[in-house]
């Protein structure tokens, strides 16, 4: 039985005046904590190269992603349409393909963070991380609000604000939570929640639009402030201090999970790799994790390096990437913000 203590907040966070000592500042990671970088090469070219005149099948650079989805098709897809059915069909469709498909035995090794349809919610809260419009809209029953712009007033994770607003909502540190939402936002409440040091917690597979059998409410009950108390993770929120210590070493891979060609064509950070984080997801409308199998061939056949610590920049994209990779039992943190673009390791694909 699903939970019925939620509420919408509803006051602004500029108002929340609760902070722990404890989140002052963020750890400087010390040289020794992050082995040295892999060059890693750069996926993006350069804009002033375009596809080849008179080859029309030769790759587009200054719009590779299209040229790639446009020429790597499976047959049946090459010419067909929008998707038919409702977004909750292509979500079932989805997982059931998952379960026939010859990876799908593969478990996640770490299961415990992906929540399924139809597991058990009995003690469990429920966080919805979409916008207060859409909470009020309809959002599963029990479930409390608590919208992921929030936590990041200044455009990166404010720690002393999420404690703020965890209290307002009545979460306790020992509480088990499933975060829920649409798209990447439920990825960044993950991510933060892990950064305050969350123990019991875990993500829905897919979004709140595809499930089945679950009616959305609109009622909120109000439950009681508590008193949040955290217990930070420093070394999954990057600093500068972390970001220049990546530089040059060999422990850790830069990620650029930016979907905006324009944006990462603009800025990046120098010696990092592009994700597609679409990639991630066997119906990526529903959201849907593709298998465990099918992870790891990606993230291998991508680059990516088990042994290594990903530093990943792009939000909110960048916070997918990070579950999925958390998931598959991966060391992984997040740049919040665009601070990065200010400082000397901002280099750009555009001459």
């Amino acid at each position: 039985m699903i939970i019925a203590n939620s509420r919408s907040i509803s006051r602004s966070y500029g108002q929340l005046h609760r902070s722990s000592p404890e989140c002052s500042c963020i750890c400087r990671l010390g040289a020794g904590s992050i082995v040295a970088f892999l060059f890693a090469g750069v996926i993006l070219a350069s804009a002033a190269s375009a596809s080849t005149p008179g080859c029309p099948d030769c790759p587009d650079w200054n719009n590779f992603n299209a040229w790639w989805d446009k020429y790597h098709k499976a047959p049946n897809q090459a010419d067909s349409g929008p998707s038919s059915g409702s977004l909750r069909d292509q979500a079932e469709k989805s997982r059931a393909k998952n379960e026939e498909s010859g990876v799908s035995s593969v478990e996640y090794p770490k299961t415990e963070l992906i929540f399924r349809p139809g597991d058990d919610i009995d003690g469990r809260i429920l966080l919805d991380a979409r916008s207060p419009a859409d909470y009020e809209r309809g959002h599963l029953p029990g479930a409390r609000n608590l919208y992921w712009r929030w936590l990041r007033p200044a455009g990166a994770l404010d720690i002393d604000v999420a404690v703020s607003l965890l209290s307002s909502i009545g979460i306790e540190e020992t509480d088990s939570i499933v975060v829920y939402g649409d798209g990447d936002d439920s990825a960044y409440l993950f991510w933060a929640l892990e950064v305050l040091g969350h123990p019991n917690l875990a993500r829905l597979d897919g979004d709140v639009r595809a499930l089945n059998g679950l009616d959305l409410v609109q009622n909120a009950p109000e439950p009681e402030e508590s008193e949040y108390s955290s217990a930070l993770r420093v070394g999954l929120l990057v600093d500068e201090t972390m970001l220049k210590e990546a530089h040059g070493n060999l422990g850790a891979q830069i990620v650029d999970a930016r979907s905006s060609y324009p944006d990462r064509a603009a800025s990046r950070i120098s010696n990092s790799m592009y994700f597609k984080t679409a990639d991630l997801y066997s119906d990526p409308e529903a959201g849907t994790l593709k298998t465990a199998g099918e992870l790891e061939r990606l993230f291998t056949g991508r680059g990516i390096d088990g042994g290594k610590v990903q530093m990943i920049y792009g939000t909110p994209e960048a916070t997918a990437l990070y579950f999925a990779l958390r998931t598959m039992g991966y060391r992984a943190a997040v740049v919040d913000g665009d601070w990065w673009q200010k400082t000397d390791y901002t280099v750009s694909s555009i001459s």
